[in-house]
């Protein structure tokens, strides 16, 4: 029986980064590579072209970068057809990154990393898992979320029910779906089923956007606040 492949575009400007990363997504049974671009331009026709799951996307190119490329691809598109992307960095703290994850990126992940962790958030990122970025990523929106102006007030997060609101917080603070079981008492499936349901409350792609909504509207700071002034 077939099974269906996940898709996978590849976008960078270093032909051999790029073609190692080709030859390790093609050795898997569950993966496909659907083709390259070399900068931000190409990367938009491609996407159009091959409608990919996954594109991979290098931060730094020329033409166009990947933040501005990310922002473009995901801009206006239906949910059916918006690829998840997970950007190439060199550098792990870097603004950059985090100004593509604001942009859209679900995740992000290091040249440095290993085959075994490069597959594993793809899979995970096309799944809507938690990443083994996750947790870096929630350290790039303490650091430079500052240096971006707060989103315009809104309301979307009163829309959670108070358990949706509290694992959303949860997950805001770095919290993994296991850990958020074992301090609200809930099963893990029961807190899939409430992130899914702030992600689709929320209109946000992944959990890490799920940090950078709450950082920016102000409730991780409020929520602090609170715990302050009840001391």
């Amino acid at each position: 029986m077939s099974i269906h492949k996940i898709r996978v575009a590849i976008v960078d400007d270093q032909p051999l980064f790029a073609a190692g990363m080709q030859m390790l997504i093609e050795a898997q049974t569950d993966l496909e590579s659907v083709g390259t671009a070399t900068n931000g331009h190409e990367a938009l026709a491609l996407v159009d072209r091959v409608q990919p799951d996954i594109v991979l996307m290098d931060l730094r190119m020329p033409v166009l970068n990947g933040i501005e490329a990310t922002r473009l691809i995901l801009a206006g598109r239906g949910s059916a057809e918006t690829p998840r992307v997970i950007v190439l960095t060199t550098i792990q703290k870097d603004e950059a990154v985090y100004s593509a994850l604001r942009a859209g990126a679900s995740a992000f992940l290091t040249k440095d990393a290993t085959p075994a962790d490069v597959l594993t958030t793809i899979r995970a990122t096309h799944s809507g898992q938690p990443t083994v970025t996750d947790g870096a990523a929630v350290g790039l929106v303490r650091e430079f979320g500052s240096l971006k102006a707060a989103r315009s007030p809104d309301v979307l997060h009163e829309r959670l029910s108070p358990r949706e609101h509290e694992v959303m917080l949860a997950v805001a603070n770095g919290l993994t779906n296991s850990e958020i079981a074992a301090a609200a008492h809930l099963s893990e499936a029961t807190v899939k089923s409430h992130v899914r349901a702030v992600l689709s409350k929320l209109d946000l792609r992944s959990r890490v956007h799920i940090v950078i909504y709450a950082y920016e509207s102000g409730l991780i700071a409020a929520r602090s606040e609170a715990v302050k002034g009840a001391q």
